[in-house]
């Protein structure tokens, strides 16, 4: 069967410009030699916020008391024919969140039992969007045989034009080496059926501080290793301050400026050495220093590298990235690639809007994608977002710019919710114009799609304040932040 695209890879870049060039009158292959989704759906975003949001649930039951509801032990005696304990109750606070966890979580087998309910059927959905779109599936390993003709599992495939979107994998530093149960990565995470009582964590990155919030709510004593001298390295300095500081609040400890120089596993435990000189036991250690992309190398094609640094055929970056130009094309004519594997922004929804801009320069009549706008949730608890720049990338870019702040703990909706530890920070041109906005607290990965649309439509402060905003909700917070930036926030006094 002759097809006019065959891409490789099933995950969100994948797909998604399979379905987006099927609906443009292509008649497309996908190939994937695992499941549909990628890791993104199987080992990524949709696994680990299942498990965040039966963390949310838990701290909201252990919170009941500050909003006047004693719960009695819902979990004491069986349930779902489950042996439980009872859940260990918060004290009560005047105000904010009780972010703390219980000394271990009610049944962490039954909440990762739900969150493969979750991927079951989210890829069951996957899997028949591609059947009703007329996407041919593929199992199976794709091969290059020639520069641009490939073979599945030996299969030859007749396709005009092929598309790579074969993702990212774990870096993994060459002194430490995962075993899979006492030294893990995410992918050994999600399948645990018990709380280890301590995991250090290598790496301060989204991915480490999401599994620190986490494992720190289901009871786990957490310690967090970072070579940078911040967690959150990429994330506006301020808001990864306060991420620091509700860490500590509950006990996370953080090492930032160190490193791992060795790790041991003596018995049911880990020694790990650390640079400043400290040395720590704990139950279980984490990697998530980083992805890596992760190119089709199974290759054997008679062309040699085009460039120093090139595999096969094809130009490759510095970071071992397939090098594209604005059509998402590789070195090697009709052979395109998008998401993790080209390098640069490693987010699901990046791969899923390149995936589209490159089908349909293809086949529609399509532009290159604009990456002013891109947002970056992470899903700590509390969340944090952000998107356009930072006020360290507008500084060192020597960018004029004022910026505005407004506390959670000013909104009436923060407050009704119990949610008062969170910010709001926006930062604007001369003439207003948003250049930047970040959010931490609750609900902040929702906020930022208002800001990614003002920042991809250039609208200023003055915009956003001059659009009506839902009282009371949370998004008043981005408006008022906005408008500060001018100094023109109505929740705000100013000095006359």
């Amino acid at each position: 069967m002759s097809y006019d695209l065959a891409i490789i890879g099933a995950g969100p870049g994948g797909y998604v410009a399979a379905l987006r060039a099927a609906k443009l009158g292509a008649k497309v292959a996908l190939i994937e030699k695992d499941y549909v989704g990628g890791t993104c759906l199987n080992r990524g975003c949709i696994p680990t916020k299942a498990l965040i949001a039966s963390a949310h649930a838990m701290i909201t039951c252990n919170n009941a008391l500050n909003f006047g509801i004693d719960i009695p032990p819902l979990c004491k005696g069986r349930r779902g024919g489950v042996d439980l304990p009872p859940l260990t109750p918060l004290p009560r606070q005047s105000s904010g969140h009780a972010y703390k966890g219980v000394e271990q979580v009610s049944s962490l087998k039954a909440a990762q039992s739900r969150k493969d309910k979750i991927v079951l059927e989210l890829r069951g959905g996957v899997e028949q969007l591609l059947k009703s779109s007329g996407v041919q599936l593929i199992k199976g390993s794709a091969t290059f045989t020639d520069s641009a003709k490939i073979t599945v599992d030996g299969s030859s495939v007749d396709v005009k034009k092929i598309l790579i979107a074969t993702g990212s994998t774990w870096w993994v530093p060459p002194n430490i080496k995962i075993d899979g149960r006492f030294i893990v990565s995410s992918d050994e995470v999600l399948e645990w059926q018990e709380v280890p009582k301590s995991i250090l964590i290598i790496g301060g990155g989204a991915i480490g501080c999401e599994f620190a919030s986490l494992f720190s709510a289901f009871g786990s004593k957490i310690t967090v290793i970072e070579a940078t001298p911040s967690i959150l390295p990429p994330v506006e300095k301020a808001i990864s301050r306060l991420l620091a500081r509700s860490f500590k609040d509950r006990g996370i400890e953080i090492s930032t400026d160190t490193t791992v120089e060795a790790t041991q596993v003596k018995g049911e435990q880990v020694l790990v050495r650390l640079s400043n000189g400290s040395e720590k036991t704990v139950d279980r250690v984490l990697v998530c220093v980083g992805r890596k992309p992760n190119p089709p190398f199974e290759i054997n094609l008679p062309t040699p590298p085009l460039v120093k640094g090139g595999r096969g055929g094809f130009a490759l970056t510095e970071r071992g990235a397939i090098s594209v130009n604005e059509k998402f094309e590789t070195s090697i004519p009709n052979v395109f690639a998008i998401g993790d594997v080209i390098g640069g922004t490693m987010l699901a929804h990046v791969a899923s809007a390149e995936g589209v801009s490159c089908v349909e320069q293809m086949f529609g009549n399509g532009h290159p994608l604009d990456y002013r706008a891109i947002p970056s949730p992470i899903f700590t608890i509390p969340e944090i977002a952000g998107v356009g720049l930072t006020a360290e990338e507008l500084t060192s870019r020597k960018i004029s710019y004022k910026t505005g702040r407004f506390p959670y703990a000013a909104s009436g909706k923060a407050r009704c919710d119990g949610e008062t530890d969170g910010m709001a920070v926006v930062h604007v041109d001369e003439k207003g114009a948003i250049l930047g906005a970040h959010f931490f607290g609750k609900d902040a990965t929702l906020l930022v799609a208002e800001a990614t649309a003002a920042i991809k439509h250039r609208l200023t402060a003055n915009d956003i304040g001059a659009t009506i905003h839902a009282h009371p909700t949370l998004s008043e917070v981005f408006a008022e932040a906005a408008l500060d930036a001018v100094g023109q926030a109505i929740h705000k006094a100013y000095r006359k």
